[in-house]
């Protein structure tokens, strides 16, 4: 079976899911991806993406970019897995000639409407790639629940269909290759946290944060970031008690990297929401430590993970980690690399693949599940 993944932004933790499966794969899967786009949502500029989308697969199909009846296309999937971020409609109207007959199902690594807060243009084009999807995979049930929630506000008869041709499939990751980092860190109130560029994120930062800055508690923060020149940018919108507890911006593949986690007690995870988990996996399964809130979908995947529930709770587990209280030690989570290998080990592409080429071979036989 060929399957084509369509990505509308490709980052690296994107790339990474892909590729893992991929290599992991009986089927064979293809992926065409866009590059990221810095700036804010906008559903002029979506329908642009989408139709550069078009035409990169019509040229793939045809030889040409552009639509000509005299060219018959060759080698069409058996199905197209869209991730979420495509204009959904607009791309099946420009590919309709050439990819109608083939399903079209959707991954959400995150949605809008899996948000409290969503924006309204990005909720109307989720709202009409429900409409057309044959089927709808979520990262996370919490995230399948809330997406559908919100569509049944807007839409109940397209939210009764989706509910039915929607599931829930768990991220996979590929464990690195590179060495644990199971001792005690080298510093004392350093902590990582990833930022993946949307302001919203600096203000979850702020709230999860700022109790803690408030009394004082010492800590430093490095933040990882796909664009850090970018993210430098954004981060100057930090209040300056804040700013100040910010030792450096690094992209999580870069070497440098592997010092500061060295010296980092763990990896905070300020997002409640939809966002995927896989950079927090590919961490842990290193041995940092995720501080994940509630309600995240590492909390989900990982149901007995302590969880964090506001900035004074936070300000609580700084404290006790950097004093090393015994509390801590049976509270927090902390390094211990073999435990977090072993815990995330169902969802490494060695044993998880098989149960997403099941899933889609489903989509083949039946286009509608």
């Amino acid at each position: 079976m060929e399957i084509w993944i369509l990505d509308p932004c490709g980052t690296w933790e994107r790339r990474a899911w892909a590729d893992g499966w991929a290599q992991h794969s009986q089927h064979r899967i293809r992926r065409l991806a866009l590059p990221p786009d810095p700036r804010p949502p906008d559903p002029a500029r979506g329908r642009a993406r989408a139709l550069a989308l078009a035409r990169r697969i019509r040229r793939a199909l045809t030889g040409s970019a552009a639509p000509d009846p005299t060219r018959q296309p060759a080698g069409r999937p058996h199905l197209l897995l869209i991730l979420d971020g495509l204009d959904v409609a607009a791309f099946q109207e420009a590919t309709a000639d050439l990819l109608g007959e083939v399903p079209l199902w959707i991954y959400w690594h995150d949605s809008q409407l899996g948000r409290h807060r969503s924006d309204p243009d990005c909720a109307a084009s989720e709202t009409a790639a429900a409409r057309v999807a044959d089927r709808l995979l979520f990262n996370a049930e919490g995230h399948r629940r809330r997406f559908l929630a919100a569509l049944r506000a807007l839409d109940p008869a397209v939210a009764s269909v989706a509910a039915i041709r929607s599931t829930t499939l768990p991220p996979g990751f590929v464990p690195p290759p590179s060495p644990p980092w199971p001792a005690p860190p080298e510093a004392t109130g350093w902590f990582l946290w990833i930022f993946r560029g949307d302001i919203e994120a600096l203000d979850r930062l702020a709230d999860a944060l700022e109790p803690a800055t408030a009394k004082g508690i010492d800590f430093r923060l490095i933040a990882l970031s796909e664009d850090p020149p970018r993210a430098a940018r954004r981060l100057e919108h930090l209040s300056q008690p804040l700013r100040a507890r910010l030792l450096g911006i690094l992209h999580p593949e870069d070497p440098e990297v592997n010092r500061w986690a060295a010296r980092s007690h763990a990896l905070l995870e300020t997002d409640p929401e939809t966002r995927s988990p896989i950079w927090t996996m590919a961490f842990a399964a290193r041995g940092i430590p995720p501080w994940a809130s509630e309600g995240s979908v590492l909390a989900e995947l990982l149901p007995y993970l302590p969880t964090w529930r506001d900035g004074n709770d936070l300000a609580e587990w700084i404290e006790a980690e950097r004093e090393g209280s015994a509390w801590s030690l049976s509270r927090i989570p902390t390094r211990r690399f073999a435990f977090w290998l072993e815990a995330l080990q169902a969802y490494a592409w060695s044993a998880i693949a098989a149960r997403y080429d099941a899933s889609m071979a489903g989509g083949e036989a039946e286009g509608v599940p």
